[in-house]
């Protein structure tokens, strides 16, 4: 007489959540490596000292922005995976390749913080964020592709604007790339300004929310 198979368990979304959230937590706090300490020699080390902190202005604008876009990249997969009920081979490799873009923000974060009058530091700077979105953009490209990977009932407008939402970050970046080539000045201000859009409130928040 056979026997019937048990079925098998949904994989969740448990374990690729909580390893994300630590890259996005070393990520986030490597970012402060990129201000190094300032090392003072000679007899006057009071002056100096307040005259090399204040010299550092550009490394904590660029901590402090770097700070805020890898925060709303978190949030952002987390309200994603408010909506995404499960996971397959494909959804964590495609997760690994945005965490590994996550994980490389420090590095033109720290360059930009030293070199931002340079054309090539805001390149570099503005790419990786749109390769970043892009790749977060893929995860919920095909996770919602015919509600493949969703909870059921996700509606499509909301499918819709997510990935606006997320597309309209990496097309700002773009925009800040080709600024450069016309004045540096308005490029590093809009690199400044563009996170600002992800801090006001969404039409998607009754949906992930609660």
């Amino acid at each position: 007489m056979g026997t019937t198979a048990a079925p098998r368990p949904m994989v969740t979304t448990a374990r690729l959540e909580a390893f994300s959230d630590g890259v996005f937590a070393i990520a986030i706090t490597l970012l402060i490596f990129g201000i190094k300490v300032p090392i003072i020699i000679g007899p006057d080390v009071g002056a100096e000292l307040k005259h090399q902190l204040l010299a550092l202005w550009p490394g904590y604008l660029s901590f402090a922005v770097s700070f805020t876009n890898i925060s709303i990249f978190w949030i952002g997969h987390h309200h994603m995976f408010r909506l995404i009920s499960r996971s397959n081979r494909t959804l964590l490799w495609l997760n690994n390749l945005f965490l590994m873009c996550v994980s490389f923000i420090p590095f033109p974060a720290a360059l930009i913080g030293l070199y931002g009058s340079q054309r090539i530091a805001i390149i570099l700077y503005c790419g990786t964020l749109i390769v970043a979105g892009v790749a977060l953009y893929a995860i919920w490209a095909y996770a919602s592709a015919h509600e493949r990977l969703l909870y059921p009932g996700v509606p499509s407008r909301v499918v819709k604007i997510a990935g606006w939402r997320i597309l309209g970050g990496a097309l700002a970046y773009a925009t800040a790339i080709v600024l450069a080539f016309v004045s540096l000045a308005a490029s590093r201000i809009l690199l400044v300004f563009i996170p600002f859009f992800y801090l006001l409130p969404s039409s998607l928040d009754p949906h992930i929310e609660g």
